[in-house]
Parts: structure tokens; sequence; C-alpha cells
């Protein structure tokens, strides 16, 4: 008899009409420096099943961009605006003040809207404002850059490995921990209120670790090779674990499962079929896989021609969930839900992504702008792996774009002087 009631309830939770009037679950799961080819459905050589079966039950953007390091990706996410705005412009040092305190997030405002709010994994946006000040009820993983998978001490040494502020010593890999503490929360939530859930793993970002039986799969790659390829496929292996849980818990319907890297690949990932790596501005820096995933709302297995970034979405995200967004915020992104949703096209105009170095995009056209003042012009839709620059001869187009670049920067402050940790390759 109970397990026809669970069959009888698990039944009726798949119809839509159950969840006319309550708000969506957001799961967002962020890879660190997982280039655009790195999946299987790209190419890769990493067993991917979980992520290509994300795509076939959901939405791939097919041109979704990012910043070129992990710290103005994130800030980006959080704050829907410009990093540069505030002085983010290349990954974080140890003691770097990051993330103005008083900044509104989307934690934050989702929290207003009476969302539980999570963080599990990396933060890489600074002590002026840690997870549990910007929006975050509770915050599980490492507050640097990167971390030993197994000892989760930094480059220095130290553990940095917490739970809500409190350094905690544990043995296991960090991918598989990290899967561990996002299922804990998701079996332990309140199941009267929405979540935001931000998982936000360390892999495949160096320093490269992996238990040997994953990497013992790719013996055909050289050694470090065949590690990051274990990597990718044992993060992958464990969102499969999340999205288990999600539907054990019977969240799959009502739930926005987000999939996404925080920028390209380094040289030792794969971003074809773009340019160059993380770090640049080239499409193989901020050209990266991003996936959406929600049934009520969402066609399965097709793709989104709309241009999308970072800082898309925390205007998105609050439309998602019903939140009216004030003008003061300075909001950089807009919300793009109705093209996401509708499967259709925005015409948003020019889009900045703006660091160290610039590109911007409007249209096909994609017009870059370096630290030192040169400057390069490609047309994506006829050379995607921008190996033809035209800014000799397409001189009214370089024209215009430089202008509509020129005034969007009178609002940065000047860029800091420290060299940034990664340069422009080209």
């Amino acid at each position: 008899m109970k397990r026809l009631l669970k069959t009888f309830a698990v039944v009726l939770l798949s119809f839509d009409w159950l969840y006319a009037d309550e708000k969506p679950n957001i799961v967002l799961i962020i890879a660190d420096d997982l280039g655009y080819g790195d999946i299987r459905l790209h190419g890769g050589v990493a067993q991917t099943p979980n992520i290509d079966r994300l795509a076939k039950e959901g939405v791939e953007l097919q041109r979704y961009y990012t910043y070129p390091l992990c710290s103005p990706a994130r800030a980006a996410i959080l704050t829907g605006q410009m990093p540069r705005r505030f002085g983010i412009t290349t990954a974080l040092q140890a003691r770097d003040p990051g993330l103005p305190a008083a900044l509104p997030t989307l934690p934050r405002s989702l929290q207003s809207a009476g969302y539980q709010t999570m963080l599990v994994g990396k933060w890489h946006l600074g002590f002026a404002s840690p997870p549990l000040q910007s929006g975050f009820d509770h915050f599980y993983g490492f507050l640097g850059p990167e971390i030993d998978y197994f000892k989760h001490t930094s480059r220095v040494g130290q553990v940095d490995w917490q739970r809500n502020g409190a350094t905690i010593h544990e043995e296991g890999y960090s991918t598989f921990l990290l899967e561990e503490e996002a299922i804990r929360l998701l079996e332990s939530r309140d199941t009267q209120r929405p979540f935001y859930m931000q998982v936000a793993f360390n892999a495949p970002h160096f320093p490269f670790a992996v238990p040997d039986e994953y990497s013992e799969k790719y013996g055909q790659l050289d050694k470090s090779s065949a590690i990051r390829a274990g990597m990718i496929e044992a993060l992958d292996v464990a969102i499969g674990n999340i999205l288990v849980v999600l539907d054990q818990e019977n969240l799959r319907q009502n739930t926005l499962v987000l999939f996404l890297s925080d920028n390209g690949a380094d040289q030792s990932g794969r971003n074809a079929p773009f340019r160059n790596a993380k770090g640049s501005v080239y499409e193989g820096g901020i050209h990266v896989p991003c996936i959406m995933r929600w049934p009520n709302e969402l066609k399965a297995d097709s793709v989104s021609p709309q241009v999308m970034s970072a800082q898309d979405w925390y205007p998105t995200l609050a439309g998602v969930a019903g939140i009216e967004l004030s003008r003061e915020q300075n909001m950089d992104g807009r919300n793009l839900w109705p093209a996401l949703r509708s499967g259709g096209r925005i015409d948003r105009g020019p889009l900045l992504i703006a660091g160290t170095h610039s590109a911007l995009f409007d249209g096909a056209w994609k017009f870059i702008q370096f630290s030192n003042g040169t400057m390069s012009l490609f047309h994506l839709d006829e050379d995607l792996s921008e190996s033809t620059d035209l800014v000799s001869e397409q001189l009214e187009m370089v024209q215009y774009l430089k202008f509509e670049l020129n005034e969007r920067q009178k609002i940065f402050p000047a860029l800091p002087t420290r060299s940034p940790t990664q340069r422009m390759r080209k």
C-alpha cells in the first residue's frame, strides 16, 4: 500500500499545474577552467555522459560568454555588473579585498524573496565580503583560487576548507566532498521554501589530481592529460549524482538546473573550435559550455541562439524567481528569460566583456581592444576561429565599434597597475 501511495505521489508531481504558484528552485553548477571542447558533446576525450544528458534534456546556449579569468566571471554572475566597474579585472590574490561589501548580489535578492541560498565549493571573490556576508545562508568549500584536491590546502600550504566560516579538516577528494555536501543540503532542506544552490566545483583547475581509477581509463594519453581527463569524468560523475538526488526528492520538474564553466581551459585543455585559451578575450577564453534544464519551462534537446553573458544571470534568474529589480542597481546584464524560454532571440544591442582587454560584440561582429591599444575585428558568422582579422578592411565598422566601446568604458576606474595573472596570447 505504501509503495502504491508513493508511486501515486510521484505521478501527481509530474503535473505542471501543481507548480503554477510555486517559485522554482535553481541549481547553478560551475566547472573551473573547463573548455568548450573538453566535454564529449563537443568532441572532448573525457567521458561526460551526465553533462551530455543535460543538453539532451534541456537547452544548450550557442553563444554564452563569460570572462577570461575566474574572479571576474564569478563576480559578473553574482552582481549582474561588469566587474571592471569595481576593479576586478584579473584573478584575485590572497587578501585582495575583492567584491565590495555593500554590493547587491543575486543570492541577497533571492534571500529577500524567501529562498534558501547555499554555496558549495569555490568562492575566489576576496575577503571583504565572504559568502555569508554576500547573501548565502550556507557556505562549504574554499575561499582562494585553488586547493590541493586531497589535502585541501592553498598554494602556500595552509588549509583552505571550511563550513560557515570555521576551518574543517576532512579526508577525501574535493570533487566528491562537494558533491556529498550538495546532496546533504538537498536532502535536509526546508521543503516549504524554494532554494538557490550554487555548486562551484574546482575541477578541472590546476593542480591536477584524481583517484587512480579515473586517470587509468585514459592510458592512451600522456600522464598529465590522462589525469585531467579523469578529473573531468569525476566531475561528470558528481554532477550525475546530484541530478539523481533531485529526481529522488521529486524536484526535477520545478528546478532550473544550469551548467557552465567560469572561463575557457588553459593550455592543457581543449577550447576547439575556438582560438586561444584562458586569460584571453578571443573565443577560446570566454566562449564556454552553457546548458539549462527545466522540464516545466524549457524545450528538451534544443539550442538557443540568444547571445548571453555572465552578467545576465542575475537579472535573468531574478526574473525567473519573480523578483523586480531596482534601476538603481546599475545592471549591465539583461533579463533574457523570455528569449531562453521561447527559443527566440532578443536584439540586446552591443555586449561588452571588459577586463584587462575588452571585447565588444554587435551581432556577428566582434571588436577587440587590447590593453596596449591595438585592435582586432572579426565576423564570427563567417570566421568562428578568428583567423581573419578585418580591422584594416572594415574601417567604418571599426570606427563605430571603437566609439561604442569608448562610451561604455567611461564609467570604469583606471586599470590596476599590477600585471594580470594571465596575459593575452595573440
